[in-house]
């Protein structure tokens, strides 16, 4: 049993066929079936029951398979960690990171990457939590920037919290609301609300404080992975866009709107993580990164 016998029994589980599975391990169908068959006569037990529609996998073969991708993980592993010892050069980096921390942390990250490793190459993915993570797992991305509520409690996941920000209402000039001092929360349900799209644990703690009915859904007017082009949209509606202070002095981005003065018992807060997979050696790019990420995230708005 070798590491490419593994990868044909991980395919075949993954795939649910022999056809499919073949392609993805460029080999003919016989030649993986052969392989499956080697590795079933090894192990003196059967993996996948086969019929003429699709390939269905056994008891005995879900737990193979559990621990054939940990050996094919770890294998991977070595080899990159093989390969960062011969090179001590930065080389690359590939992060994701969700749109909110994209637009209120990677300006000032990136900034100081261009001036301390003007070399680095660097690949920014910015989407929601969901695909990031899929990516993340799929070992596309060394390191996510999410919002920590929306990062799943696994073991296979390491995750460091980055320090919070206080979150504020922010509108265009001249907005109705900017006429009242202070408000209530209650005066904020007559206004559309626009945002990224919200892990489910944060829209709720969004809808509790804007005190919503237990039973009564929280509907967004607008939705969109670009917080420049929410901020666009703001600036010419009398729409409602959550940000954090810090956005308050970034002049330039966020010229034409103003942070609404909301009192209330609870401040709202978005705390961002950095997140990457148990047992992966981070690249020397990587950390740089991810130190030039968590010092951005340090910074107090002035």
């Amino acid at each position: 049993m070798n590491l490419r016998q593994l990868e044909h029994v991980v395919a075949l589980a993954e795939e649910g066929s022999f056809a499919r599975a073949a392609v993805r391990v460029h080999l003919s169908q016989p030649a993986l079936s052969r392989s499956i068959q080697a590795i079933e006569e090894h192990l003196d037990m059967v993996l996948f029951d086969r019929s003429t529609r699709e390939v269905r996998i056994t008891p005995a073969g879900q737990t193979v398979v559990q621990r054939a991708r940990k050996v094919l993980f770890e294998a991977r592993c070595l080899l990159r960690d093989v390969d960062l010892l011969k090179s001590h050069d930065l080389g690359s980096v590939n992060f994701g990171s969700g749109p909110y921390p994209a637009a209120m942390l990677l300006p000032a990250a990136l900034d100081e990457l261009a001036q301390s490793h003007p070399n680095l190459r660097i690949n920014a993915t910015v989407d929601n939590w969901k695909n990031l993570l899929e990516l993340l797992h799929a070992e596309q991305l060394d390191f996510l920037i999410v919002d920590i509520r929306g990062v799943p409690s696994s073991s296979k996941l390491e995750t460091v919290a980055l320090p919070r920000h206080r979150a504020a209402w922010f509108v265009r000039e001249g907005h109705p609301l900017t006429g009242h001092d202070p408000i209530e929360v209650q005066q904020l349900s007559g206004y559309p609300i626009i945002s990224v799209p919200l892990p489910e644990a944060m829209r709720e703690s969004l809808r509790k404080w804007l005190r919503f009915p237990p039973k009564q859904e929280m509907e967004f007017h607008l939705t969109c992975n670009d917080v420049n082009v929410l901020r666009e949209y703001a600036r010419k509606t009398d729409a409602l866009l959550l940000l954090t202070e810090q956005t308050g002095w970034e002049r330039g981005r966020s010229a034409g709107l103003v942070a609404l003065s909301v009192p209330s018992r609870s401040h709202l807060w978005l705390q961002f993580a950095i997140v990457h997979l148990a047992g992966r050696t981070l690249s020397p790019a990587a950390e740089q990164a991810i130190m030039a990420i968590k010092r951005a995230a340090a910074v107090k708005p002035a």
